[in-house]
């Protein structure tokens, strides 16, 4: 039987798996479904649809489900919620908000690591092992690829989209799309690659040899992005890695994030200078 503590508020409509804990003064309403070994320690507050995949955990504070920051939505309104993988931790104060429609939830893939205060909007799509560390949050609609590193207090646009094993240095800032593997700054300062995380993932030294010819021989030009899509179509049918970094650039909507970040404009004087070569 669930362990449920006197003071926790639990609908009628929540479904528990065998050996669900949950703590002190815990609110749970609406259609949740709790897989097995899920643990509310304290005050986690839940609002259906909500399903959380077996052994994740919830720390106090932490608030999953609510209606989507979007004034477009009204309390209420019809949602798909959102849907949580496998073997997740949400530390203090994390948030998830429900999606904005009716049929696509929002989604969180196998072992997530939210750190506290960390927050993802309505209609985001997470894959799996994804890390985001204290303050870090993440727009409506983005798309958070697998093994994603969101270093403390990053922010990804809505509607933004960081590729598979990518990461982001402290209070990085992306309203542009940043490519797998990549490693970003800054204001959309790509400063290199996550060699780091490509050796931990098991990725082979000839994919990692041919993303770092990708990045050293095609992006550090930083060409117009239909130059920077046939540069890679060719290197992306010889490696795996360059085809998801070409399949990425081929998808995005917005502009990739350029290599040393936006140049800083010159003065009148400077550029006159500079034209003079002094």
């Amino acid at each position: 039987m669930p362990i449920i503590h006197p003071t926790a508020i639990v609908d009628d409509q929540v479904k528990l798996a065998d050996d669900v804990q949950i703590g002190p003064f815990c609110v749970l309403n609406g259609d949740i479904t709790l897989g097995a070994g899920v643990h509310l320690i304290a005050s986690v507050h839940m609002q259906g649809p909500l399903t959380v995949g077996s052994g994740c955990v919830f720390y106090p504070g932490s608030s999953m489900g609510f209606g989507p920051q979007d004034i477009k939505v009204k309390y209420g309104d019809p949602t798909a919620g959102v849907v949580i993988g496998e073997d997740c931790v949400f530390r203090e104060s994390s948030s998830i908000h429900a999606a904005s429609n009716d049929h696509t939830p929002t989604r969180v893939g196998d072992r997530a690591f939210f750190m506290v205060n960390t927050h993802v909007g309505h209609d985001v799509q997470m894959g799996t092992d994804v890390v985001l560390v204290v303050g870090a949050g993440v727009g409506g609609h983005a798309e958070i690829q697998d093994r994603v590193i969101l270093a403390g207090g990053t922010m990804v646009h809505h509607f933004g989209r960081v590729g598979r094993q990518a990461m982001c240095s402290g209070l990085t800032a992306l309203t542009n799309d940043l490519p797998p593997y990549f490693l970003a700054a800054e204001r959309n300062n790509v400063v290199g690659l996550n060699l780091v995380g490509m050796r931990r993932s098991g990725m082979s030294r000839e994919e990692i040899n041919a993303v770092r010819s990708a990045y050293s021989e095609v992006f550090r030009k930083n060409p117009p992005t239909q130059e920077l899509r046939e540069m890679l179509a060719e290197r992306a049918k010889e490696s795996k890695a360059v085809d998801d970094i070409y399949q990425f650039v081929l998808k995005s909507k917005r502009a990739i994030c350029p290599v040393g970040g936006r140049k800083l404009s010159r003065s009148a004087d400077e550029q006159a200078k500079a034209d003079a070569g002094l």
